[in-house]
């Protein structure tokens, strides 16, 4: 008996999905229904356009919320990736 020696992808609990308090948008639209733990959406990126993040790096932010990292590793991970960080990206208090 020959087995397979394909494995079947097994679905992580690891992160969760941003809850959604109305129906789903198709596209990558900015949406302010999503709520993170850091608050809703539209709240993180007000912050983040005073923050002197611009729409290309604010939308990579916004796919590493969607994949479960907190707002400050998301930040990191782009300034990172982009070689780029805001003179004004230090967090508010």
């Amino acid at each position: 008996m020959e087995r397979s020696s394909h494995r079947e992808a097994l679905v992580s609990n690891r992160f969760i999905q941003p809850v959604q308090q109305g129906p789903g948008r198709a596209g990558r639209a900015w949406s302010s229904t999503e709520v993170f733990a850091e608050g809703q959406w539209q709240s993180v990126r007000v912050q983040l356009e005073a923050r002197g993040w611009n729409a290309m790096q604010i939308e990579q932010i916004h796919d590493q919320l969607r994949q479960g990292w907190p707002l400050s590793l998301a930040e990191n991970n782009v300034a990172v990736l982009s070689g780029h960080c805001p003179i004004k990206a230090r967090q508010l208090h």
